[in-house]
C-alpha cells in the first residue's frame, strides 16, 4: 500500500470519484484470514487519509462501500487501533 501515490486524488472529489478511490485502495488490502490485521490497519488508513483531507462523513462512505453498518465499521477501526 503506497499513500503517496493518492496524495492529490482525494481533495475536491465528487462523491464518485470517492467511492471509487475507496474502492481502488480497498482493493489493495489482502483478504486472507492470516492478514487480518493488516488489512484493519488498511481501513484506519483510509479513513485517516479522508478525515485528513477533510473529506465530508468519510466513516460513511468507507461503511457504505465496505457495506458494513457504521458501527461495524467502528469497531474494525477500534480494533486497528490496538
Amino acid at each position: 500500500m503506497s499513500p503517496q501515490s493518492y496524495d492529490d486524488e482525494v481533495p475536491g472529489m465528487d462523491a464518485d470519484q470517492a467511492r471509487r478511490y475507496v474502492q481502488a485502495r480497498l482493493a489493495e488490502l489482502p483478504y486472507r484470514p492470516e492478514d487480518a490485521e493488516v488489512r484493519l490497519r488498511g481501513l484506519l488508513a483510509i479513513y485517516e487519509e479522508l478525515n485528513a483531507r477533510g473529506y465530508p462523513e468519510p466513516m460513511i462512505l468507507l461503511a457504505g462501500v465496505l457495506g458494513i453498518p457504521v458501527d461495524i465499521l467502528i469497531r474494525h477501526l477500534r480494533a486497528a487501533q490496538r
